[in-house]
């Protein structure tokens, strides 16, 4: 109550936290469907990103994330992109394709392997991955607004640990554990 000891005040209407199609998304499963929550998030990021790559790049997401790893990693082959970005090979080798037409990759021997060449950036590819890293991060300020450096560090870590336990999962026969339901 207005005037009343200890009474919060008003809060403005923010439309990042209005009830709305997320709230009742996020809540069909309760926490304890954390995986279900993940994968929701991953795919709004996902349309986001494929909207903001295209937008300025000109890109698929696909093309954008190897571009991107090359860009990071150095000259890598097809197989270390795939592996590093935890995708298909041949959803690798698609986005290559597209990016050497694109005049953003080139490929050079592999002097480790004659069998498969190294991919490396164009000066026209690095002008892209720069334009497309300011936008990057920019998005990854205002998504992260709402937390602190603390917060987000522990968020990476927590993160890492899900994904360490999820990887040996993988990497083990199929599951065939119980459910905590």
């Amino acid at each position: 109550m207005p005037g009343q000891e200890g009474a919060l005040p008003a809060a403005s209407p923010d439309p990042v936290r209005e009830a709305g199609p997320l709230e009742e998304a996020w809540s069909i499963f309760d926490a304890r469907h954390l995986p279900y929550r993940l994968l929701m998030l991953g795919k709004m990021l996902d349309r986001i990103s494929t909207q903001q790559v295209r937008d300025v790049a000109s890109v698929s997401l696909a093309e954008w994330r190897v571009l991107a790893h090359i860009a990071v990693m150095g000259s890598r082959s097809a197989s270390e992109v795939s592996v590093a970005a935890l995708v298909d090979r041949a959803e690798v080798s698609r986005g290559v394709r597209s990016l050497e037409e694109k005049g953003y990759l080139t490929r050079v021997n592999n002097p480790r392997n004659r069998k498969s060449s190294l991919l490396v950036l164009t000066p026209a590819g690095a002008d892209v991955y720069e334009r497309m890293q300011q936008q990057r991060r920019a998005f990854y300020s205002v998504l992260t607004a709402d937390l602190n450096a603390g917060e987000l560090q522990m968020l990476d870590e927590l993160l890492l640990r899900i994904a360490r336990r999820a990887d040996g999962l993988a990497r083990e026969r199929p599951f065939e554990g119980g459910t905590t339901e």
